[in-house]
């Protein structure tokens, strides 16, 4: 019976994917944007520097699933509208008050080959914004660039309601911001 034991656990071991880690910067010039419409017109907000450089973690098994630690903590005080009402009411909206800060880590990414032209991937991330935490699935591109650099730009649908948040309105509700905003990124990558 022991024996039996031994010889199942060591085969565990052996048959165990093998995993190996990469270390990726996220540089100052990554950026995100929020785009919307109201029943006027649409809004584009952006965050055009990224200020904390982080450390993501890509962990990849000899399977090719890649597994990632780390993330990116942006001040949502740090949107620019381009008008002020309209910069002011969507902090207002996303309560940056009392939650200043809008967290996304990234879970896991699909396989990519970090020389290999712009790539189709897919991955899981995890969005805390006012406090409400969501996990969302992502498409991404994938484009290597010079130097040990890697581009990784994404965009995804979600809506207020999914943050328990309430799209602004003016004007007696004249105008109203619809529900669905898309949430777009490019996440510039250098290699540690």
């Amino acid at each position: 019976m022991k024996l039996l034991l031994l010889f199942f656990i060591t085969s565990l071991f052996l048959n165990a994917p093998k995993v190996s880690v990469e270390k990726w910067i996220i540089e100052k010039s990554s950026n995100l944007s929020i785009e919307g419409r109201s029943n006027v017109s649409s809004f584009q907000c952006d965050v055009t520097e990224y200020l904390r450089a982080d450390t993501l973690f890509f962990y990849k098994d000899d399977q090719q699933i890649f597994t990632t630690k780390g993330g990116l903590t942006i001040n949502v005080n740090g949107f620019d509208c381009h008008q002020r009402y309209l910069t002011s009411d969507l902090r207002k909206t996303l309560k940056a008050t009392e939650y200043p800060l809008l967290k996304i880590d990234l879970l896991s990414l699909g396989n990519f080959t970090a020389g290999d032209g712009n790539q189709k991937i897919k991955g899981w991330v995890a969005v805390q914004l006012a406090h409400i935490t969501r996990k969302i699935e992502v498409d991404y591109t994938v484009k290597a660039g010079n130097g040990g650099i890697l581009h990784l730009y994404g965009s995804q649908q979600v809506l207020f309601s999914d943050f328990g948040l309430v799209p602004p309105q003016k004007l007696a509700g004249l105008i109203k911001v619809e529900q669905q905003i898309n949430i777009r990124f490019q996440l510039i990558l250098r290699a540690i």
